[in-house]
């Protein structure tokens, strides 16, 4: 898929997903209000949180799209790292808000009354309108291979979740006839929320810092490159992620007779392997070594044995 195309997918889908979300999120805000659901009224927040991040996402499929320049040599992928960074900040303060206004009503005994009926048919709405935006989303995310729509469509899909629970609060309140009930399930979506938005920002760290979740992806790696005749001892291999890219950096030994051209002929020959064995390649640096050059002394970079052992 091209750039064009995808960063139009991507645009779209967060167009869509803004729109209803907000529209979600202003009847639950409202309806909450008017029945006395706290719970429900934290799903709207949620929910609202949900249109920050799709208007966010939107921007930054532009700006990641942007070709290299002067200042980002390296292209603007990492827009999308960022981004998602940023969005998981903005869940966590909106969970973070309703945790503490359900922990005074709890601490403080705050009265409350039972939220009215009206409440259940708004959250079942909500349960089918977020479950359509998750799976339309994650398609999209999958389909572009976007982490930030990926992330964002897990945000969703956890919100089903949230409302379902929601459902059963506002249901048990209004058998038992406890408001109280209302408030205990707004702070455990609050938790939950929260929960998510640590996640997301510890996984956009790992990013970051240079670092991969999928360590066959290093084992992809050796395993083509030995396939390439006249190659020894590949080491110091690095890979990083650039959004939806890996960036790969290796040295291998070959025989020192070789001219600069043979050399140069293997290195190619690496780089095809490894892009026919790995997906989403940006770009690979082959670092041609005489054999026995021994190690250098550089810190950075895996052995073979390092990913085996």
């Amino acid at each position: 898929m091209d750039d064009i195309k995808r960063t139009h997918l991507i645009k779209l889908s967060s167009v869509f997903s803004a729109i209803g979300n907000a529209l979600l999120a202003a009847m639950k805000v409202i309806i909450g209000l008017q029945a006395n659901s706290l719970a429900l009224v934290g799903d709207g927040i949620d929910s609202t949180t949900d249109v920050v991040t799709s208007i966010i996402t939107y921007f930054t499929a532009t700006f990641s799209s942007i070709p290299p320049d002067r200042e980002h040599p390296w292209g603007h992928e990492r827009a999308e790292t960022i981004s998602t960074k940023i969005l998981s900040i903005v869940i966590f303060f909106a969970g973070a808000q309703l945790a503490v206004k359900s922990v005074k009503n709890i601490v403080f005994q705050t009265a409350v009354e039972l939220p009215g009926q009206i409440a259940i048919y708004a959250t079942l709405i909500s349960i089918a309108g977020k479950f359509i935006l998750a799976f339309y989303k994650f398609k999209t995310g999958k389909k572009t291979n976007s982490p930030m729509l990926i992330a964002d469509a897990k945000n969703m899909r956890n919100d089903v979740l949230i409302s379902f629970t929601v459902l059963l609060g506002i249901v048990a309140t209004r058998f038992f006839q406890i408001p109280l009930i209302d408030t205990i399930i707004a702070l455990g979506v609050s938790l939950w929320i929260i929960k998510i938005a640590i996640s997301i920002f510890l996984e956009t760290s790992a990013e970051l810092m240079d670092s991969i979740d999928d360590k066959e992806v290093y084992k992809k790696v050796f395993e083509a490159t030995e396939k390439v005749k006249g190659v020894e001892n590949p080491h110091k291999v690095r890979i990083r992620k650039m959004n939806r890219f890996y960036v790969v950096d290796l040295d291998v030994e070959v025989d020192g007779t070789m001219s600069v051209t043979e050399g140069h002929d293997i290195a190619v020959k690496i780089d095809e392997q490894i892009k026919l064995a790995v997906e989403n390649v940006y770009d690979i640096m082959v670092h041609i070594e005489p054999v026995g050059a021994g190690e250098h002394t550089e810190r950075y970079g895996l052995k073979k044995e390092d990913i085996w052992r």
